[in-house]
């Protein structure tokens, strides 16, 4: 059948429909457009992330995604006003831990991101409704909600794969930043000098950057042990936690630190 066929098919079947479905589907895009016209004609704007605040003091270029687009900006705006009242606590937490896990990608909240995700869900479920209007003929509740839950999954499960991929790259990459941080203390070195000379060659390595943040968080006088324990939240590797917990213990009992790492960066190759 053309394309011409399918769309007189819609049209009969949308003429057929029920008055009360007919009733019912005005009511729902009244409401739809009330209410849409409302939020937007309420002042307001996307407030940005203390990591990107802090990201553009430094020097970083700023980002280019959808809610920076003049276009989407209102209807973002509005499912970010919306995003706080929707997520639950826990998924929430959970959230914000795998986007720290991930590198924080943009410098995205978890609002942002649940904001985001009702969008891609929203744009579903119109496709899927048109698509089940043009073969059934009448509206699907379920189709409506299916794709929306389905899109905030797909953006949800995006997260969650770039935390895993980032945090598998750390830890093949923590024995051979060990060795290298031991032999550069061996040659006479403190740690943070020794730090500094690792994460010098390949910038975009995600343990390079991870190393640099705990180098920011000791020269704006953090401790060297609190940085480290930071370190071992944001990346959620048990391995991480043991080095710490073996560097945290020599400092205690005042074990050369090059010795420890030496040694927990051959314990890890055994392992793995």
């Amino acid at each position: 059948m053309s394309a011409l066929g399918h769309i007189d098919v819609a049209m009969l079947a949308f003429l057929s429909m029920d008055p009360w479905d007919l009733g019912l589907s005005a009511g729902i895009f009244a409401s739809v457009f009330m209410l849409v016209t409302a939020v937007f004609g309420q002042p307001g704007e996307i407030r940005m992330s203390p990591q990107r605040e802090a990201a553009l003091a430094t020097g970083a270029a700023d980002r280019k995604t959808v809610f920076e687009m003049a276009l989407i900006r209102p209807i973002m705006w509005m499912l970010l006003m919306l995003a706080p009242r929707l997520a639950m606590p826990r998924p929430a937490a959970r959230l914000r831990r795998q986007l720290i896990a991930a590198g924080r990608p943009n410098y995205c909240t978890p609002e942002e991101y649940m904001a985001l995700g009702m969008l891609v869900g929203l744009v579903l479920a119109c496709l899927l409704e048109m698509l089940h209007v043009m073969l059934v003929g009448d509206l699907s509740p379920v189709t409506i909600v299916a794709g929306l839950l389905f899109g905030i999954g797909i953006v949800l499960y995006q997260v969650h794969d770039a935390a895993t991929k980032r945090i598998s790259l750390i830890a093949k990459r923590v024995p051979y930043a060990l060795d290298l941080i031991a032999l550069a203390m061996g040659a006479g070195a403190t740690f943070t000098e020794a730090v500094r000379a690792v994460v010098r060659d390949e910038a975009e390595d995600p343990f390079n950057a991870e190393l640099r943040a705990v180098l920011a968080e000791i020269e704006l006088g953090t401790t060297r042990r609190q940085a480290l324990q930071n370190l071992s939240d944001r990346v959620p590797l048990e391995l991480l936690r043991s080095i710490v917990a073996s560097v945290i213990q020599a400092e205690e009992l005042g074990t050369p630190l090059a010795e420890v790492l030496h040694s927990q960066a051959t314990l890890l190759r055994m392992q793995r």
